[in-house]
């Protein structure tokens, strides 16, 4: 690791800016790829790439246009800035113009002193970096590489839930083929998120020989996260990263030796009393449900979107289409209204107080979607939880699912078709057969 200081001229110019300063202290650089799943908090999915730090003290500001005086300012730059500067995201130097980007603020009740800048990917990140930190006179810059032929990491898939409220167990699948040299799981309480917070509570790396992970309270809870403590009924969101690292091996998965992350989340709140291992969503910004799932024909998968008073379910361009569903016997008075649809694209009702012990069949060519009337306000499931309410598909044949599922959440005009919008699929089989399980209060 190289360090740098500010050449006599420089110093004398920051001098004058701010008389007192800080000095800076900086752990675990960082510079690497990063891929972000679809979310439910906002965060910008895509390819990205990520400068910064674990910790950098005293704490970075985020001032812009940079207020010199106004704490430390960090930024990356492809060569040592001779001035300090960094206007607009361009560093001046004798040289002519160097290419920056700013380094902000990342805190969370895990780390209150993280630092990091996500930029869209592109050939431009590769090779020598230098990250920069400033407080007043106090100046330090460190040298970062990433190796010009890194790609983004594939993704893991199959995000699950089961076990109990007290210890919930998360499992994940590799993608067939990929090097993966570790795993990272992350957890955040969405209540505590603000513009300025992530609101972590909890990391953990594994070795790539480790595919599921159960929380330990004990343990969660003296993960340096202020003395957090894991609970039922608080809206979480999981994290599950492919690690692939700068030394291809998994002696260190620490953020200074990842070369890139592909990150993927799942929506879930502890509120099970035990059953069978259900594939957790993303609950998006619209209220429909997006879950990451490959399916095999003869296996038994198991979903559990939010409950709502019906739900309008299509597939994608060319997906099998839907044959039977299975829907739950034990919510409310258990009758559901199954409609379809004519060629005019009107609803028909195809079965009235349809009993959810009995799993209705669409016919041997089965339809392309149906939407489902009749779950009562009054069963008093949580509108918000991704783990209150499960249903269950077959289709007419094997193929990818991309189809949508969209919670009707307000009472209707049945002939009023929603924007199918939300929930997408990705399925490659034959059989996804899902039934309800007994839930906590």
């Amino acid at each position: 690791m190289q360090v740098h200081t500010l050449s006599a001229a420089a110093a004398l110019l920051i001098a004058s800016i701010a008389a007192q300063a800080t000095p800076v202290n900086v752990s675990t650089p960082f510079f690497n790829l990063e891929y972000r799943g679809a979310n439910s908090v906002g965060w910008t999915p895509g390819s990205l790439v990520r400068f910064g730090a674990n910790t950098v003290s005293p704490v970075v500001t985020d001032s812009n246009p940079i207020d010199w005086s106004a704490g430390t300012v960090a930024w990356a730059s492809q060569s040592v800035p001779t001035d300090g500067s960094d206007a607009a995201h361009t560093c001046q130097s004798a040289g002519g113009t160097v290419v920056c980007r700013r380094i902000y603020s990342s805190p969370s009740p895990l780390n209150m002193f993280m630092a990091a800048g996500y930029y869209a990917d592109s050939s431009l990140y590769r090779g020598t970096w230098y990250l920069n930190f400033q407080n007043g006179s106090d100046y330090k810059s460190q040298s970062v590489f990433l190796d010009p032929a890194a790609t983004q990491a594939p993704k893991v898939a199959n995000i699950t839930l089961s076990g109990t409220s007290q210890k919930p167990t998360f499992g994940w699948s590799p993608p067939d083929g990929a090097v993966v040299n570790g795993y990272r799981v992350n957890i955040y309480d969405k209540s505590l998120m603000t513009a300025s917070n992530s609101g972590q509570v909890y990391s953990e790396n594994f070795q790539p020989n480790v595919t599921s992970f159960t929380v330990d309270p004990a343990k969660f809870t003296g993960n340096k996260a202020n003395g957090y403590v894991f609970q039922d009924g608080v809206d979480y969101m999981i994290e599950i990263s492919l690690i692939q690292t700068k030394n291809t091996s998994s002696s260190s998965l620490a953020n200074s030796n990842i070369q890139a992350i592909a990150r993927m989340y799942a929506d879930f709140r502890s509120t099970q009393t035990g059953g069978p291992v259900v594939n957790l969503p993303v609950v998006q910004a619209d209220g429909s449900f997006l879950f990451n799932m490959t399916v095999k024909p003869g296996v038994t998968y198991y979903i559990d979107p939010e409950v709502a008073v019906g739900y309008d379910y299509a597939t994608g361009v060319g997906d099998p289409w839907f044959l039977t569903v299975d829907l739950p016997d034990d919510i409310g008075d258990g009758l559901y209204d199954i409609y379809g649809y004519d060629a005019a694209g009107q609803l028909v009702l195809l079965a009235h107080d349809w009993n959810g012990a009995n799993v209705y069949s669409f016919g041997p060519d089965g339809v392309d979607r149906f939407r489902v009337l009749g779950i009562e306000t009054s069963a008093g499931l949580n509108p918000g939880s991704t783990t209150a309410f499960v249903t269950g598909l077959t289709f007419t044949g094997a193929g990818q699912f991309t189809g949508t599922q969209t919670p009707i959440t307000v009472n209707v005009d049945p002939n009023q078709v929603p924007e199918p919008v939300g929930l997408a699929f990705a399925a490659l089989g034959l059989v996804a057969v899902l039934r309800r399980r007994r839930m906590a209060s």
